[in-house]
C-alpha cells in the first residue's frame, strides 16, 4: 500500500472509518450473523439474483468511491509556483 498517493490514502483511511462506525453501531455479533446466513443461503439467494454477492459490493464500493471522489473534486489542490526563468 502507497500512501503517497492523496486519493488512495483517503479511500483506504475512509474505508477503516467506516468500518469503525458501522460494527460499533450494529456490532459485531450481527456483523458475522448477517455474513454467515449469506454464506448459507448463497445458493438460493444466487438462484434468483444472479451473482448477488458481486453486485451488492459493488453497488456499495462505487458508492463509497463516488462520494470521495466528488470531495477530490472539491477540495483544491496545492500546486508550487515554479520559478520563473529570465
Amino acid at each position: 500500500m502507497n500512501f503517497e498517493d492523496p486519493s488512495l490514502t483517503i479511500k483506504t483511511l475512509s474505508y477503516i472509518y467506516l468500518l469503525m462506525k458501522v460494527s460499533s453501531w450494529i456490532g459485531d455479533r450481527f456483523i458475522l450473523f448477517v455474513i454467515l446466513n449469506i454464506f448459507v443461503f448463497y445458493a438460493p439467494i444466487n438462484k434468483k439474483y444472479p451473482h448477488f454477492l458481486f453486485i451488492s459490493r459493488m453497488t456499495i464500493k462505487q458508492v463509497i468511491e463516488g462520494t470521495i471522489n466528488m470531495l477530490e473534486c472539491i477540495i483544491p489542490r496545492y500546486e508550487e509556483e515554479k520559478p520563473k526563468k529570465k
